[in-house]
C-alpha cells in the first residue's frame, strides 16, 4: 500500500509539475502576442500611407491620421483578459485531471471538468458520474452524452442542421449536449462495441481516469 502511494504522490507531482509548465508556456505566449500587437501597430504608424493620410500631408500634420484600424489600449487589454481566461481555464482543468487520477476505489468521488465553454456539469442532474464506480458502469446512452458535453465526438448530420439554422438565425438556441435521447439512440446503433470503447476511454482521459475499457489501456 505504501509502495501504491508513493507512486500515486509521484504522479500528482509530476501533473503539479506539468500544470506550471503549461502556465508559464501560456504567459510567455501572450507576452510575445501582445508584443508583435505592439510591433505591429508602430509598424503601421510609420508606414502608413494614401490609406491614412491624405496626399500631400507632412509630418506637421500628421494628426489627421486615421487610426481606426490600429489595435487601441483597450483592444490590448482584453487580449490579456481573454489570454488570462484561457489560462485559468487550462489550470482548472488540469488541477481537476490531477484529482481525478488519484481515485482508485469504486467509491472515490470524481471531480468534473468544465467543457471548453467554462461548463461544469453536475453530478446531480445524471450527466457526470459521482463516483469511479459510477463511471466504470457507465450507461452508453450516458457515456455518449458525456462525449458530446466535452465536445470529443464529432457532430452528426442532424446536429449540423441544427447548427447552420441556428446560424442563420432560425432557432434561438443550440447545444449539441441538448441532443434528444431518440436521436443518440440511433447512433449508438451504429456504434461498434470497439468504437464505445474508444470513446469510454477518450472520456476517461480527458478526465484524467486511469480506467480503461477494451485492450486499449494506455
Amino acid at each position: 500500500m505504501s509502495d501504491e502511494l508513493a507512486t500515486l504522490k509521484k504522479q500528482v507531482e509530476e501533473l503539479q509539475s506539468l500544470v506550471k509548465r503549461q502556465s508559464l508556456l501560456i504567459s510567455k505566449t501572450g507576452q510575445s502576442v501582445l508584443e508583435m500587437q505592439v510591433s505591429k501597430q508602430k509598424k503601421d504608424i510609420a508606414d502608413f500611407d494614401d490609406n491614412y493620410l491624405p496626399a500631400g500631408s507632412n509630418n506637421n500634420n500628421a494628426g489627421t491620421l486615421d487610426t481606426t484600424g490600429f489595435a487601441t489600449n483597450e483592444d490590448l487589454v482584453q487580449l490579456v483578459g481573454e489570454l488570462q481566461g484561457q489560462l485559468d481555464s487550462m489550470e482548472e482543468r488540469s488541477v481537476r485531471r490531477v484529482t481525478n487520477s488519484t481515485k482508485t476505489e469504486s467509491k472515490d468521488f470524481l471531480t468534473p471538468l468544465p467543457n471548453a465553454d467554462g461548463e461544469i456539469p453536475d453530478p446531480k442532474n445524471g450527466l457526470f458520474p459521482l463516483t469511479l464506480g459510477h463511471f466504470e458502469k457507465l450507461e452508453d446512452i450516458k457515456l455518449y452524452k458525456l462525449a458530446k458535453f466535452y465536445e470529443l465526438l464529432a457532430p452528426s448530420i442532424k446536429e449540423q442542421e441544427k447548427f447552420e439554422e441556428f446560424l442563420e438565425g432560425k432557432v434561438g438556441d443550440f447545444h449539441i449536449s441538448e441532443t434528444p435521447d431518440d436521436d443518440i439512440e440511433k447512433e449508438l446503433k451504429s456504434l461498434s462495441k470497439e468504437e464505445l470503447d474508444d470513446i469510454f476511454n477518450d472520456v476517461a482521459r480527458y478526465l484524467g481516469i486511469r480506467v480503461r475499457r477494451g485492450t486499449d489501456i494506455c
